[in-house]
């Protein structure tokens, strides 16, 4: 998948460094980022370090480092040269096999035909191959010039040839150049940190995809988009959306792309199912219900009607769920963040909220409904950066007592993107049981409104 051009602001964070034209991040090892530091701001000089033996330890961390960074390709002392594409470079076996376990191994163990030879070929990816000069200079002077282009490519380069530092520090200016709204930039890397197993680059890309996903379905992009990518993004219950009712739009667009007609019955029997009919409308039911037996849809027929089936059966069922002693517990019956679902939106500056009762309204029970008869109250308070919602349940909105319901904040910015989404965990309110909120707001210069979503749902 072809992305356009990235979001051109990034977020200096530590140990990084920025340029001045704001492009490339400076990343640096800690012990160079001492020695920058010790160079830019005046010290006394700092009093020899003294062991239990008396010894003093002196450290000259700067001059090690200039002296082992002057020999990056260049011919003085080399003893092997590298040739990557057509590009040679020189080097010195010891910086090599200091720095990466896989150097080490490839040019000293006699098992390997590598060892020995003047001259080695390394095998690289175009994309390797363009950056390789940055990911070599990086084993001399533990820093390295990096951007939105140049991540994926010296990312792969630090985990092939297993150079942790670098690894770390890759993985941790994209985990920043992830953040919502940087959609593309999630989209572009999600597949690489699954495929590195970079659990919090994973975990970032996810979030980012997840709140902005509405966006993303429009996208011209959203057809080119893999299976697995379109799986995983169906089994996140963390989704942004309008409604379920757009999701399942979407994925038959998908599902019916030219490029995929081959696949269709195979696809739908796995992605349909992931779709929460549960949570739409009478309305929306029977539209797919109708729109199913029409011809285009003659090889996905049999698994739509059966799910929308599924769906009457658990509006049905649900209200007396607790007579019939029936459990709608499994995730097909839980609501996502639907937008529709907001009852309040609050400018984040307007301090005229905090401490007054707001009347909102739902609709009652886990049953979807167009009607919103069950009232509610909720107060705003903020300490300093700490937000905090009470959420009070009016006899109206309760069954037998008591209503079970999730809450959900969308914090939006000036630009009306996602930039953070907080959620409390499923709480059952009753006269007596309110819920509490408390969330942080990442950023709040930039936070502009507010969304709080309450979500009936299921026992």
């Amino acid at each position: 998948m072809s992305l356009s051009e990235f979001d051109s602001i990034h977020v200096p964070l530590e140990p990084w460094d920025i340029d001045d034209n704001g492009d490339n991040l400076l990343l640096i090892d800690p012990i160079h980022q001492r020695m920058d530091a010790q160079e830019t701001v005046p010290q006394p000089a700092p009093a020899p370090t003294t062991d239990m033996e008396g010894d003093n330890v002196l450290r000259d961390e700067d001059n090690f480092i200039q002296n082992v960074s002057q020999f990056y390709n260049q011919e003085s002392l080399s003893d092997i040269l590298l040739v990557v594409g057509d590009q040679k470079y020189y080097g010195h076996k010891f910086v090599l096999a200091k720095s990466s376990e896989v150097f080490r191994t490839m040019l000293y163990d006699q098992r390997y035909i590598q060892a020995g030879l003047p001259e080695v070929e390394l095998s690289e990816s175009l994309e390797c191959q363009q950056y390789f000069d940055r990911f070599l200079r990086f084993l001399y002077t533990a820093e390295i010039n990096i951007n939105i282009d140049s991540a994926v490519g010296i990312l792969c380069l630090a985990d092939k040839y297993n150079v942790s530092s670098l690894k770390s520090l890759c993985t941790k200016y994209m985990v920043i150049n992830t953040r919502s709204p940087k959609v593309k930039n999630a989209l572009q890397w999600y597949s690489w940190a699954k495929a590195l197993n970079l659990e919090d680059l994973i975990d970032q890309c996810s979030k980012t995809i997840a709140w902005n996903t509405d966006l993303i379905l429009g996208m011209p992009e959203w057809f080119d988009m893999e299976f697995d990518f379109v799986s995983d993004l169906l089994c996140n219950s963390q989704l942004v959306v309008q409604e379920e009712y757009s999701l399942f739009k979407a994925l038959m667009s998908w599902l019916l792309h030219d490029q995929r007609q081959e696949k269709l019955v195979e696809n739908s029997k796995d992605l349909l199912p992931m779709i929460r009919y549960s949570q739409m409308l009478v309305k929306q039911l029977y539209e797919i219900e109708t729109t199913a037996r029409e011809e285009e849809y003659a090889l996905c027929r049999e698994v739509l009607l059966d799910l929308v089936s599924k769906a009457y059966r658990f509006r049905s069922l649900c209200p007396s769920q607790l007579d019939l002693e029936v459990s709608f517990k499994d995730m097909c019956y839980l609501p996502r963040n639907y937008i529709t679902l907001t009852v309040d939106t609050v400018r984040m500056q307007n301090t005229l909220r905090f401490g007054i009762q707001v009347d909102v309204k739902t609709y009652v029970g886990p049953v979807p409904s167009e009607k919103r008869e069950g009232e509610w109250k909720i107060t705003y308070r903020k300490n300093q950066e700490l937000w905090t919602l009470q959420i009070y349940c009016h006899e109206s909105a309760m069954i037998n007592g008591e209503a079970q319901i999730q809450a959900s904040v969308v914090i939006y910015n000036e630009q009306d993107h996602v930039i953070h989404v907080d959620a409390a965990p499923s709480h059952i309110c009753t006269r007596a049981n309110n819920l509490s909120m408390n969330f942080h707001v990442p950023k709040p210069e930039e936070a502009k409104t507010m969304a709080v979503l309450i979500k009936p749902i299921p026992k």
